[in-house]
C-alpha cells in the first residue's frame, strides 16, 4: 500500500480552506487561479464539496462555504480541549491598552481562534480572521520556533532566501528567551507572543498593537505567561 499522500484529498481541502477564508462567494476560474490548479480539476472538486454540503453556490453559481463548516465549526469546540481551555480564558480577560490573539499554525500562515482589540467586546474576538503570514506575526514565530530544525526548513523552503535568514534569526531568539516579539519600525517592541500546551495540542498567546520599550517588556511577558498558565491550567 503507497504511503504517498493522496493529492485529490490534499486539492479538495485546499478548494474548501480556501472557500472559508475568502469572506465573499468564488468563481471557478478564480479558485483555479488562487491555488494554481487546473480548472476542470476544480470544477469536479467543487462539485464533490457541494454533494457533501461543505459547498453551495448562490444565484451567480460563485461558490462558499455550505453548511458543513457550521458543523465542524461546533465539532471542533466540544473536541478541543484546547480551544475551550484558550478563548474561555481570553473571553474574561479583556483588555484597554493593547489586542489579546491566540492562533495556531497551518502550514506557514497563522489562523487566528481568537482576536480581541483594545476595547472590543471579547465575544467579537471569537473567530472570523483570515490566514495571516507567520512570518509577520510573533504567533508564527513562537509556534515556529517550537519546530525542530529539519521541520522548519521544510515549512519555509519556498521563503525567499533573506526572508529565510531573518526567521531563523527570530526563531533562535524565541528559543532562547522563551516567547518571541517584533519591534516596530521606531525600534520599540509592538509584539510578543508564548506557546502553550493543552491535551497535547499546540497553539500560541500574544499582545499586539502596543509599545514598551526594552526594559519595560519583563512585565509583560509575566503578564502572558500568567495567561499561558491560567490556560494550560483551566477546569474543562
Amino acid at each position: 500500500m503507497s504511503s504517498q499522500p493522496n493529492q485529490s484529498l490534499i486539492d479538495g481541502i485546499r478548494c474548501f480552506q480556501e472557500l472559508t477564508i475568502a469572506g465573499r462567494p468564488l468563481g471557478n476560474k478564480e479558485l483555479s487561479e488562487k491555488l494554481d490548479l487546473n480548472i476542470i480539476k476544480v470544477n469536479r472538486l467543487l462539485r464533490t464539496l457541494k454533494s457533501i454540503g461543505m459547498a453551495e453556490q448562490n444565484a451567480q453559481k460563485k461558490y462558499m462555504p455550505g453548511p458543513v463548516v457550521h458543523v465542524l465549526a461546533a465539532q471542533s469546540f466540544h473536541s478541543s480541549a484546547l480551544f475551550r481551555a484558550a478563548t474561555k480564558v481570553a473571553i474574561n480577560t479583556p483588555f484597554d491598552d493593547r489586542t489579546l490573539a491566540i492562533g495556531v499554525l497551518w502550514q506557514d500562515s497563522v489562523v487566528y481562534m481568537y482576536h480581541a482589540l483594545a476595547h472590543q467586546d471579547p465575544a467579537d474576538g471569537l473567530g472570523g480572521y483570515h490566514l495571516y503570514p507567520s512570518s509577520q506575526s510573533s504567533i508564527g514565530m513562537a509556534l515556529l520556533a517550537e519546530m525542530d530544525d529539519e521541520e522548519l526548513a521544510q515549512t519555509i523552503d519556498h521563503w525567499p532566501e533573506e526572508q529565510k535568514v531573518a526567521m531563523r534569526i527570530a526563531v533562535a531568539n524565541a528559543r532562547a528567551k522563551g516567547y518571541a516579539c517584533c519591534t516596530g519600525s521606531n525600534g520599540k517592541i509592538n509584539n510578543i507572543a508564548c506557546t502553550f500546551f493543552v491535551g497535547g495540542a499546540k497553539a500560541a498567546i500574544a499582545f499586539t498593537d502596543f509599545e514598551v520599550e526594552a526594559d519595560e517588556l519583563d512585565g509583560r511577558v509575566a503578564e502572558l505567561k500568567r495567561l499561558v498558565a491560567k490556560i494550560e491550567n483551566y477546569d474543562q
